[in-house]
């Protein structure tokens, strides 16, 4: 609870998931101390909450249509809502570092009680964060696999084959990567022939799916 003077903390809840939504929705009404102002089926219905009521909050799932939770919490931003997102979810820990990255403070796993997701809300608005500790470690987990990952790429990888890889990864036709190294076109094939060989890549989508999954792009 909550001084009766103080006013009540401000929340719209967005999950893709009726029946996720409408217990979730009870679950936080136990709290007097919340007011929920709206329940948002998609990303676009989310947005248009927190315009229309300007919330200290926005709890919301990642995995929304119409627009995604990370795309949502990128326009607020974009717009410079005082609306903060708590992420509440259960998504893979890809998304989860992407969370991160963005700078969110409140995030939840869904594997939680209610009373965990409360808690993130008071201590997000006492102006702290509150990371869940399992999708925090599963993060670092990940980070720790693809840096060990890149280490044995580079380390199996010449400079100049690093080089033609992070240039396939963004695109670049073997021709312009010619040209931008100052070599030939043979030579640049070459190149991406031995790359093909050591990193057990059959083609040019394939390296780019390696460079981008191990941290290499």
């Amino acid at each position: 609870m909550v001084p009766a003077s103080s006013q009540p903390i401000g929340l719209v809840l967005a999950d893709p998931h009726p029946v996720m939504l409408d217990g979730l929705q009870n679950d936080l009404r136990e709290w007097t101390e919340f007011k929920i102002h709206s329940c948002a089926p998609d990303g676009d219905a989310a947005l248009r909450a927190v315009h229309e009521h300007q919330p200290d909050f926005l709890v919301l799932d990642l995995p929304l249509s119409k627009r995604s939770g990370l795309a949502l919490i990128q326009e607020m931003q974009l717009q410079n809502f005082k609306t903060q997102p708590i992420v509440f979810t259960a998504s893979p820990i890809g998304d989860v570092m992407r969370v991160i990255d963005l700078g969110v403070k409140g995030l939840v796993s869904k594997s939680k009680s209610k009373h965990i997701l409360a808690r993130c809300i008071h201590a997000v608005h006492a102006g702290q964060a509150w990371l869940d500790r399992d999708l925090t470690e599963g993060t670092m987990a990940m980070l720790l696999e693809q840096q060990k990952k890149k280490a044995h790429a580079t380390h199996m990888l010449t400079p100049r084959e690093v080089d033609v890889a992070r240039m396939v990864t963004e695109g670049w036709p073997n021709k312009k990567i010619a040209t931008k190294l100052s070599i030939s076109e043979g030579t640049a094939k070459l190149h991406l022939h031995h790359i093909y060989q050591k990193l057990n890549c059959p083609g040019r989508m394939a390296l780019m799916l390696y460079m981008q999954h191990n941290g290499l792009a």
